[in-house]
């Protein structure tokens, strides 16, 4: 800030010639937009903290769903982790997405760490790659389920709608945030000073 002070001074100078204040003027001009570069404005950072909000909640949403009530056998209600649990014991899946899913449930809270770690590096676009694919992942599978559960009757256990509930809405909230968090810096990128002191 000390050099645009200076510049500005050495500008309006009446010693100085005519091409060096016009110099002087289009550096004035790069370091300011250097400066907003480095800074955040105001309504940007707002945006910025809503997003990642929205994206938190998607995420608190999400993991406390899957250890929620998500079948009722008997008088017992299991969660998400104990279903994958005893499919893994049956041998229902052994191949496929299926398998793929199954194996990686456990890690769902190490999964949903990972937007919080680049979120905290400030690296919003894959902060927002990374909460779009985990909303997508939850919100398909736990809709999915519900669906699947309404439309098909005589089940040896009932579905209880309050863990895939949470989850599906974690995983639209994810899915708002991640997109926010990923476009949203492009959106309200504050306009260069440089085009306005050049003219």
């Amino acid at each position: 800030m000390s050099d645009v002070i200076g510049l500005i001074f050495f500008e309006r100078s009446p010693t100085c010639g005519g091409r060096a204040a016009l110099r002087d003027t289009d550096r004035v001009a790069q370091i300011l937009a250097a400066t907003d570069d480095r800074g955040e404005s105001p309504r940007r950072l707002r945006l910025l903290i809503a997003w990642c909000l929205i994206t938190g909640c998607g995420l608190l949403l999400v993991v406390v769903g899957s250890f929620l009530p998500w079948v009722i056998s008997g008088t017992v209600k299991r969660s998400s982790y104990e279903i994958v649990g005893v499919l893994e014991r049956l041998g229902f899946a052994q191949d496929g997405l299926v398998a793929v899913a199954v194996g990686a449930w456990p890690f769902l809270g190490v999964l949903c760490f990972a937007p919080v770690v680049t979120g905290a590096l400030r690296w919003w676009r894959s902060t927002g790659v990374l909460a779009v694919v985990i909303g997508l992942f939850a919100a398909t599978l736990s809709i999915g389920i519900l669906l699947f559960a309404v439309r098909s009757g005589g089940l040896p256990v009932r579905l209880d709608p309050i863990g895939p509930s949470v989850m599906a809405a974690g995983g639209l909230l994810l899915i708002g945030g991640g997109i926010g968090t990923t476009f949203g810096n492009s959106f309200t990128r504050p306009p260069q000073r440089s085009s306005m002191l050049s003219t």
